[in-house]
């Protein structure tokens, strides 16, 4: 099979057979860190409505880790009072 366009989206998964062979055939690794991996934990919190500011996003890359760590989270206000 031969696909053909301007641009590609190749999404087989994190440690797909044919994305390894992509990986090897085209060199995508040569002169590269090597790839990290990480896990996401999801928790819905109810907050007091007089904290509660909607579309607030807060980003916290690599607090509260120490600087050998790699990681981070994120908060977003919902409309409902609660955020994930």
């Amino acid at each position: 099979m031969e696909l053909l366009g301007k641009y590609t989206l190749f999404a087989e998964g994190a440690r797909g057979n044919l994305g390894r062979q992509l990986l090897g055939r085209f060199k995508l690794l040569e002169g590269r860190d090597p790839q990290t991996w990480g896990i996401g934990i999801k928790e819905v919190w109810e907050i007091d409505p007089a904290r509660h500011q909607p579309g607030l996003v807060v980003h916290s890359a690599g607090w509260p880790l120490d600087s050998a760590t790699y990681g981070g989270g994120f908060l977003y206000h919902f409309e409902n009072t609660s955020f994930p």
